[in-house]
C-alpha cells in the first residue's frame, strides 16, 4: 500500500547534496516503520523553509509500504494507488480520433508544442510551422551575433523552436491545479529535463538543458506522425465565410488546415495586428514594462537564507518581491513586483527587431554564476492606449530609446540603482552577467516620470526589505516582451476565437503568462479541437 508522509523535514546544514536520493533511513525512523516493511518512496512535493533559523527541507513524501505495515498515523496517512500515479504516471486524457483533419499550428514555444503534442497524441494530422529555425542553428545564430551585432529577425533569443524560453532559465511556475500540469512536467523530464522537475516547489530547467529538451520534445511529435516546418513565417490567416482554411506565408504561398492553432508568441506583434485588421475579435489589457536589475548572488544567499555562506545542499537562493504602494498614493504610484527572477544568472539582449533593444534573464540549470537578476515589473493599463498599434508603439519607443542608450550595437545600458535614485549615470562596478555587456547610461532619462517615480519607490521599498538592494544593485536596460497588450476573445465553451475554427493561445494571444501556463493553454485548445474533430 502507499501512504503519504507530510511535513517530513530535514536540516540543510546537515545533509549532503544529493539528499533526495538518500531518504529512506530518515524516512523509515520518521515513519516508525520496521525496515522489512518498506518497499521504495516518491517524492511529491520539495520546498526550502527559511523563515526562522536554519533553512528546514519541507518534503512531501510517498512511500510504498506492506499492506497492513503499521506507522506512525500522526505523520502519515493512507492514499490510493491513483495519487501516487496521477503525479508519477499522468495522462493526457485525450480521446482518439477517427477522421483525418489536418490542424495546422503556428508557433513552436510552449503553447504550440504542446498543443501540437495532445493532437499528435490524437492521431491529429498536425503540422508545426514556426518562423524561427531549430535549436541548433538558433544558437549558431545567435554566436554570430555575439560576434557581429548583426541581428538576425528570425533567429534569436526570441523566435525560433522552443520559443523564447528555450535561452531562458525556463522556471516552471503555476498556481493552476490544472490536471495537464503533471503530464507537462513528467513529458518534460522523459524529454532530459531534472528528475526533480516534477516535484520542487518552484523547478526550473536551466538554458543548457532547454535546448536537448526542445529538440526532444520535437522528436516525441514527429514519432507522433507530426511534421515541422522551420523558416516559414506566417504573415496572415486564410479565410472563407468567417471560416479559416490555412495560414498565409510572407512569400505568398498558402498552406491549408481544417483547423489552425496560432501560438505565435510576444515576438509575433507584427501577425497580432494582422489579425487585429482582419476583424478577429480582442480587447486591449494590462501588460508590463520593467528594467532588470542585478546583485551578487551572495546577497541574495545571505539576506533569503540567514547565511554567511550557504550551505552545499541548499540552492542559490531567490526571491519575489512586492512594493507596498503609499497609503493615498496622490502621486499615482504604479506596483511594481519581482519577475522572472534568475538565481545564479545572467542577463541577455533578447529583441527581435533590428534597431530595438529588449532584455531577459537566462541561468544554467546549476545556477552557479555570480550574480542574480530579475526584472522589476510595473502593470500599464491598456485601454489607455486605445489601439493595440499605440500600445505596441508605446513598447516600440522605448525599445528603441534603450539600443540607443547602448551604443547602438545591442549593448545593454546600465545604471546603478544609487545613480538611478539620484538621476546621475554611474554603475556601482564594472563586472555584469550580460552577455553583450553594458555601458554606463541614464536608465532614468530613458523612463517616463510615471514608470521613473514607481521604479524608485519600489527600489526603497525592497531595499526595507533587502537591505543592500539598492546599494549593491544595478538596473539594466528596458524589459518589454512580459506580456501582450492584447488578449483575443474566446467562446467561453468552445476556446474558438471569432473566426470559426481558428483558436489563438499562449502568451502572444494575452492567454498564458510562463511556460507552464503557456503549455497549459496550448493543451486545452487541442482538446477542444480534438471535440470538433470527432
Amino acid at each position: 500500500m502507499w501512504i503519504k508522509a507530510n511535513n517530513f523535514l530535514l536540516d540543510s546544514a546537515t545533509v549532503p547534496i544529493d539528499i533526495d536520493e538518500m531518504l529512506e533511513e530518515p524516512l523509515i525512523k520518521y515513519l516508525r516503520i520496521d525496515k522489512a516493511n518498506f518497499k521504495r518512496y516518491l517524492i511529491n512535493s520539495k520546498s526550502v523553509d527559511a523563515r526562522r533559523g536554519t533553512p528546514q527541507f519541507v518534503y512531501s513524501i510517498f512511500a510504498e509500504v506492506a499492506d497492513n505495515c503499521k506507522f506512525d498515523s500522526s505523520r502519515a496517512e493512507v492514499i490510493s494507488d491513483n495519487t501516487v500515479w496521477e503525479k508519477y504516471a499522468p495522462s493526457l486524457e485525450i480521446p482518439k480520433v477517427k477522421n483525418s483533419a489536418k490542424a495546422i499550428v503556428v508557433g513552436s514555444g510552449p503553447a504550440g508544442i504542446f498543443g501540437a503534442l495532445a493532437l499528435a497524441e490524437a492521431g491529429v494530422k498536425v503540422q508545426i510551422i514556426d518562423r524561427g529555425f531549430d535549436v541548433d542553428t538558433r544558437a549558431k545564430d545567435w554566436e554570430k551575433f555575439l560576434r557581429d551585432r548583426e541581428l538576425n529577425t528570425e533567429s534569436n533569443l526570441l523566435i525560433g523552436e522552443g520559443g523564447a524560453g528555450t535561452f531562458s532559465d525556463g522556471k516552471l511556475y503555476t498556481r493552476t491545479k490544472d490536471k495537464s500540469s503533471n503530464y507537462i512536467l513528467k513529458t518534460f523530464v522523459d524529454c532530459g529535463a531534472s528528475p526533480d522537475t516534477i516535484y520542487l516547489k518552484r523547478p526550473h530547467l536551466g538554458s543548457d538543458k532547454l535546448p536537448e529538451i526542445a529538440k526532444n520534445l520535437r522528436k516525441k511529435i514527429e514519432e507522433l506522425g507530426g511534421e515541422f516546418a522551420f523558416g516559414k513565417k506566417v504573415v496572415s490567416i486564410k479565410t472563407e465565410n468567417n471560416q479559416v482554411k490555412g495560414v498565409i506565408l510572407s512569400d505568398g504561398s498558402i498552406i491549408e488546415g481544417d483547423y489552425v492553432l496560432l501560438a505565435h508568441g510576444l515576438g509575433g506583434r507584427e501577425l497580432t495586428l494582422e489579425l487585429a485588421k482582419k476583424g478577429v475579435k480582442y480587447k486591449l489589457k494590462s501588460f508590463q514594462i520593467g528594467c532588470r536589475i542585478e546583485h551578487p548572488q551572495l546577497l541574495i544567499d545571505r539576506h533569503q537564507y540567514r547565511l554567511m555562506k550557504r550551505f552545499d545542499s541548499l540552492g542559490a537562493a531567490e526571491y519575489n518581491f512586492v512594493s507596498k504602494l503609499p497609503a493615498n498614493n496622490q502621486d499615482k504610484i504604479l506596483g511594481v513586483s519581482s519577475f522572472c527572477m534568475c538565481p545564479g544568472g545572467e542577463i541577455v539582449m533578447a529583441s527581435a527587431w533590428k534597431g530595438q533593444l529588449t532584455t531577459n534573464g537566462m541561468s544554467r540549470h546549476a545556477r552557479d554564476g555570480k550574480f542574480a537578476n530579475s526584472c522589476l515589473i510595473m502593470t500599464i493599463d491598456g485601454d489607455r492606449f486605445g489601439t493595440l498599434e499605440a500600445a505596441y508603439k508605446f513598447l516600440t519607443k522605448y525599445e528603441k530609446a534603450a539600443f540607443l542608450s547602448g551604443n547602438e550595437n545591442y549593448t545593454i545600458v546600465g545604471q546603478s540603482a544609487e545613480a538611478f535614485l539620484n538621476k546621475r549615470e554611474g554603475l556601482c562596478r564594472e563586472e555584469s552577467s550580460a552577455q553583450t555587456g553594458i555601458t554606463s547610461g541614464r536608465i532614468d532619462k530613458l523612463l517616463s516620470e510615471e514608470l521613473y517615480n514607481s521604479l524608485a519607490y519600489a527600489l526603497k521599498d525592497f531595499d526595507k526589505k533587502c537591505p543592500g538592494f539598492i546599494k549593491e544593485g544595478q538596473l539594466h536596460g528596458i524589459e518589454t516582451c512580459v506580456s501582450s497588450p492584447a488578449r483575443f476573445l474566446r467562446d467561453e465553451t468552445t476556446l474558438m476565437s471569432s473566426v470559426t475554427n481558428l483558436f489563438i493561445g499562449g502568451e502572444g494571444a494575452g492567454c498564458a503568462g510562463g511556460i507552464m501556463s503557456a503549455a497549459i493553454d496550448g493543451i486545452k485548445l487541442a482538446k477542444k479541437i480534438v471535440e470538433l474533430i470527432r
